[in-house]
């Protein structure tokens, strides 16, 4: 089935660099929250878990980027959480620690299997229970070390294996003690640093340095220094054989004036500036990878608006495909858009006709549907419905075209 995306941008796209490297604004997040776990598994992102309204949460939501839509699916079934982390590693996600609301810090472990839509509970780490601690999945194994919690800020280091269910001690941090640091694995090495340690003499401590561990020998070797202020409560990926890490507090753990966007190759040992995401950093922010593509969504900024904002990147080599807003076109015409109450829908000859018609909230719910249509033209009365942007769902054949469209 080929699908046609249409998007209408409500804001300006953003231009960065010389090689049409841009950060694409994307429908809005269907909540504002902080330290939610996102990661991708074929070919769609998900986030769950995070502070909602300042309250641990078990939503969980996935993401269709073909459609550029939220569905919210059934809640994570741990306790719910702010605080957690995970990553994914053969095609399942890893998730836990953080806190929840009445059971405090945590030590759990669970994973999602996308084919069968579940969450299985694994064994808990014999560590104390902790808040943001680094976790990287990597070669069968996750690695989890730092964070803070009932003792304050940790640096001691574990291992779990995937295959036997078990975890074991390794050999500490080499650095002092920290909370919410940067992570991420590239090739048989696992790589973290930055984060925010104990005041010293009244004075915030946050880091700039990152490290280098070595499973198979479990040795630890300083990497060079990020070529900025030191960070605390971004995101991180790994993507093409380099480290990333995008966003967060700086140096004073206040939100920074722009977007702050590294990219480490560890062949070389050397940071690059990338171009900065729109408005101010976030702190606790999520992120994931789909294709050449990543996504920024949540955490906190110096807008509220700006917070539900979902920003996408091109990471590939030359230009970037098509866009979103590129994929405009005169397959279809649809005014007045914002509307009020009726709502004109005009497909060109080439399309044929439209058979049926589906009205989504931002969440993926189905609002109104009209099928066992005949035409080209269509008018639909949409005058009930609350304001708000939705997707118009427009099939015709074997084509499907999805449309966003505003209520006012």
């Amino acid at each position: 089935m080929t699908k046609y995306l249409f998007a209408i941008i409500l804001s300006i796209t953003y231009l960065f660099s010389a090689n049409a490297q841009t950060w694409e604004l994307l429908n809005e997040s269907p909540f504002r929250s902080h330290h939610s776990i996102g990661f991708a598994l074929n070919g769609i992102g998900y986030s769950v878990t995070g502070s909602i309204n300042e309250v641990p949460s078990s939503r969980f939501y996935s993401y269709d980027p073909a459609t550029d839509i939220f569905t919210q699916e059934d809640d994570f079934p741990g306790p719910s959480r702010g605080f957690g982390i995970g990553d994914t590693w053969d095609g399942k996600a890893y998730i836990g620690f953080g806190t929840s609301q009445s059971n405090g810090p945590l030590n759990d472990l669970w994973v999602f299997d996308p084919d069968n839509n579940t969450w299985t509970e694994l064994a808990s780490c014999p560590c104390d229970a902790r808040l943001h601690p680094a976790f990287i999945a990597n070669q069968g194994k996750i690695f989890v070390g730092m964070g803070n919690g009932a003792t304050g800020n940790m640096n001691d280091w574990w291992e779990y294996d995937m295959a036997t269910d078990s975890w074991s001690q390794k050999p500490d941090f080499p650095d002092l003690p920290r909370h919410h640091p940067y992570q991420f694995a590239v090739g048989d090495y696992v790589y973290t640093g930055f984060g925010h340690g104990s005041n010293i003499n009244g004075n915030l401590n946050i880091f700039d340095e990152l490290y280098r561990y070595d499973p198979l020998t479990e040795v630890w070797d300083q990497m060079k220094t990020l070529p900025a202020e030191g960070r605390v409560a971004g995101t991180q990926f790994s993507y093409g054989g380099k480290g990333y890490v995008l966003s967060g507090d700086g140096s004073d753990h206040s939100v920074m004036p722009f977007g702050s966007f590294w990219e480490y190759d560890p062949l070389e040992d050397e940071w690059n500036g990338m171009p900065s995401h729109p408005g101010s950093s976030r702190w606790a922010p999520t992120s994931f990878v789909i294709d050449d593509y990543v996504y920024f969504m949540n955490g906190l900024s110096l807008s509220l608006v700006e917070d539900l904002n979902v920003y996408r990147f091109y990471l590939g080599e030359g230009d970037p495909p098509t866009s979103i807003e590129e994929l405009k076109s005169d397959e279809v015409i649809i005014s007045p858009n914002p509307v009020d109450n009726n709502i004109n829908i005009q497909l060109a000859e080439s399309v044929s006709i439209i058979e049926n018609l589906s009205l989504f909230n931002l969440s993926g719910q189905l609002i109104l549907e009209r099928t066992g249509l005949n035409n080209n033209s269509i008018t639909l009365d949409i005058e009930n419905i609350p304001t708000g942007a939705y997707y118009l769902k427009i099939e015709s054949g074997d084509e499907v075209i999805s449309q966003k469209i505003i209520k006012q």
